[in-house]
């Protein structure tokens, strides 16, 4: 499904998420149950479906489910007509995307779908590796190759300072900036402590 644009004003983005996907019909009942959204560029969103008897065109609760919209965003403040992008798709769909926070997966009820099930659990993955992920003054972190600026690469580091995050590369012994969503996939492998110079280079 592609994207479509239309224009939101003031109303804040949750709301205006809520407006498009909250709705009632002869068929069934959509309800967002908590929204996330992450970076400004990814709206995840527990739903609750509940369909109604074909019979009685009452809900029938016995076919509730709470499953995964994933809605990507965009921004568009100098168009006063069309100033709210979106592309909206559900769990079954297989997103890309797979950084939706654990509260909104804990949520969802079971699926057998196989997609969802595997867009789950890489965002499980995603959870896991930034748990495991902390840093600490003094780690030692050992990375796949990072090029810089300076041309050269580095694979080794030891954080000097966690706020702001510094690092010393322990094969130049050259202070480093690496962004913290750079290093998530690092390893912490153990505490060391090195002299350091007063050199300084960007990533």
């Amino acid at each position: 499904m592609g994207w479509t644009y239309t224009h939101r004003g003031s109303t804040p983005v949750k709301q205006f998420l809520a407006d498009h996907v909250n709705c009632e019909n002869e068929h069934a009942k959509w309800l967002i149950l908590d929204i996330a959204i992450v970076k400004m560029r990814t709206a995840y969103m527990a739903v609750e479906i509940i369909r109604r008897d074909k019979e009685t065109g009452q809900l029938d609760t016995a076919t509730r489910k709470v499953v995964a919209f994933v809605f990507l965003l965009d921004y568009r403040p100098s168009d006063p007509d069309y100033d709210m992008g979106y592309k909206d798709m559900d769990e079954s769909m297989g997103p890309c995307e797979s950084e939706c926070p654990e509260r909104i997966l804990n949520l969802l009820t079971p699926t057998d779908h196989e997609y969802a099930l595997v867009w789950r659990q890489r965002c499980r993955d995603t959870i896991a590796r930034k748990k495991a992920f902390r840093l600490s003054k003094d780690a030692v972190i050992e990375t796949r190759p990072i090029s810089f600026q300076d041309g050269r690469t580095r694979t080794r580091f030891k954080v000097i300072s966690c706020r702001p995050l510094r690092l010393l590369c322990l094969e130049t012994h050259t202070i480093c900036r690496v962004s913290r969503r750079t290093l998530q996939s690092m390893h912490i492998q153990k505490r060391a402590k090195l002299p350091i110079n007063d050199n300084e280079v960007k990533i």
